[in-house]
């Protein structure tokens, strides 16, 4: 079994050590790589094959989401997983923005950080806790700031294939977690899902993005 090589990017060497321990003691995954900057993670990056980036927002120099959308560049199949102690809302739509496939508060336990490393890495989101709460409470700031409302029709490609499976769901009256053990994820994966729905389709609302999806095709 291939195991999943992560690369660890923090300042602090005694939480990556911590971090390094962990991983390493797990049959399935490794660190490959690790750095204390992101110019060092810049460079190593572009000459490292890597599944999962774990990233730290604020860093001495460029900071984490800096770095981070320059090595999803360079990387573009390597997962990116923010891991921070800040759930401030413009940090996590930056990172959501950019490419990121999660955003997890470094509060979390050792099973819910590694279960996110595996989640990103099959291709899902991971978004926790507070993290969740802070994007639906930016959403409803967007959408009451705005003096008209936004509707931004989308294209078949422009949302996922997950994505569009799990708003054809909704539309069909399926709860989160009936579409979790439908699709075999996480109810918080789905979350994140339907947040990553509400943030392309640029309303705060599901009703709102199903009505939006019904006027761009996507639902019958």
């Amino acid at each position: 079994m291939n195991k999943i090589a992560v690369f660890l990017v923090d300042d602090h060497e005694i939480f990556r050590n911590g971090l390094k321990q962990l991983i390493n003691a797990e049959p399935d995954m490794e660190i490959i790589g690790e750095a204390s900057t992101g110019e060092d993670a810049i460079q190593m990056l572009g000459k490292t094959s890597v599944d999962v980036i774990i990233m730290d927002i604020r860093m001495p120099g460029i900071s984490g989401l800096d770095t981070g959308k320059s090595v999803l560049k360079d990387n573009s199949k390597a997962k990116l997983l923010f891991f921070s102690l800040f759930d401030n809302p413009d940090y996590v739509l930056t990172a959501l923005d950019m490419g990121a496939s999660g955003y997890i508060l470094k509060d979390t336990s050792n099973k819910i950080f590694l279960h996110a490393i595996r989640t990103v890495h099959n291709g899902q989101f991971y978004f926790i806790g507070d993290v969740t709460d802070t994007l639906v409470r930016k959403y409803h700031e967007q959408k009451n700031l705005a003096t008209e409302p936004v509707v931004a029709p989308l294209s078949e490609t422009t949302l996922s294939k997950r994505e569009q499976q799990i708003i054809r769901m909704i539309d069909q009256g399926v709860t989160n977690k009936e579409i979790a053990e439908n699709l075999g994820i996480s109810i918080r994966t789905i979350e994140a899902h339907r947040l990553n729905i509400l943030r392309k389709f640029q309303v705060s609302t599901i009703e709102e993005a199903i009505e939006n999806a019904r006027a761009s095709s996507l639902l019958a």
